[in-house]
């Protein structure tokens, strides 16, 4: 009998050793894609790529990947798929630093873009979900602020199966973290200077700025994915700046960071890839690879079952 017990113990071991833990490693990439760049960005998790990448490529990232698709709910470029959709009346304003338009996203008419020509462009391609970019421009016009949750709202109730990745949009976090699985925060203590052409590292009001979204964010049923700038040419930087990156990163429990250059177009770095970060997203659709631990649970199992031979 004493022989069966310990059996069963064992058992119970070998199915708590392999409980799975999901990892929030992920990519930012809008270069080209090729053997090698595939074989680069296998290393994430989570892959956030344009939408135009070939469909081919997605289907073979998607296999063991969450791959979602670039869409801004702002602005348009006017290589999007989808920007011959949108008329000039619905145009409000231009980004001459990325060379984009601001459509007016309070619009009915960029609203039946989105949900009928742009996401459906995007899942046919193979893709998991979707990127929200340029949701700040919430505070540029304030009172177009409803217009956008409701169109978050709306995305999630359409596509209910989707991973949807929000980019920043701080001033509407706690109205839209229930339609989206991750918080993407760009410029993560480090950012691209354009005016001095240079990376840098957040410091005193700014610092202390994105230091209380993350305390907020804390307190929200969602997962953070920091994206911190650096040159990667330039290994000294791109160490110091992990160093940061990441002492900041445990101390607020952000599930995944990714260090960049602010083209995104090389694949760029985990610098805490030998940390191990607060994982997962809420949603289960929200994994990419999984990998097992050895927890509490399996390490007082074993206790036991060495103190049962003991007394046998």
């Amino acid at each position: 009998m004493s022989r069966w017990v310990e059996l069963s113990f064992l058992l119970l071991l070998l199915l708590f050793s392999a409980v799975p833990v999901s990892s929030s490693s992920f990519a930012v990439y809008y270069g080209q894609l090729g053997n090698e760049t595939l074989g680069e960005l296998g290393r994430f998790n989570l892959l956030i790529l344009s939408p135009t990448v070939e469909p081919s490529y997605v289907s073979r990232l998607s296999r063991e990947h969450t791959v979602v698709g670039y869409l801004s709910l702002a602005t348009v470029g006017g290589w999007e798929p989808w920007a011959g959709d949108v008329p000039e009346s619905i145009i409000i304003g231009k980004n001459p630093r990325w060379g984009e338009r601001v459509v007016d996203f309070s619009s009915s008419i960029w609203r039946e873009v989105v949900l009928n020509r742009a996401i459906p462009y995007i899942l046919s391609r193979g893709f998991n979900g979707v990127f929200l970019d340029n949701l700040d421009y919430v505070d540029v016009y304030p009172k177009k602020r409803n217009a956008m949750i409701e169109l978050i709202r709306e995305i999630k109730e359409r596509y209910p199966g989707i991973v949807i990745v929000a980019n920043r949009g701080f001033s509407i976090k706690e109205e839209i973290a229930p339609y989206v699985d991750y918080f993407l925060f760009e410029d993560f203590v480090t950012y691209y200077n354009f005016s001095a052409r240079r990376y840098e590292i957040f410091k005193g009001a700014e610092l202390e700025w994105e230091l209380k979204q993350l305390e907020e964010l804390q307190k929200l049923n969602v997962s953070v994915l920091a994206l911190g700038y650096a040159n990667l040419s330039n290994e000294r930087q791109v160490e110091k700046f992990g160093r940061i990156v990441c002492s900041y990163a445990k101390k607020y429990h952000v599930s995944g960071v990714y260090l960049a250059g602010i083209s995104l177009q090389k694949v760029g770095v985990e610098p805490c890839q030998n940390s191990r970060l607060k994982g997962g997203g809420k949603s289960s659709n929200s994994g990419g690879k999984v990998g097992k631990v050895c927890g509490p649970g399996s390490i007082l199992l074993l206790t036991l079952i060495l103190l049962w031979r003991r007394f046998l």
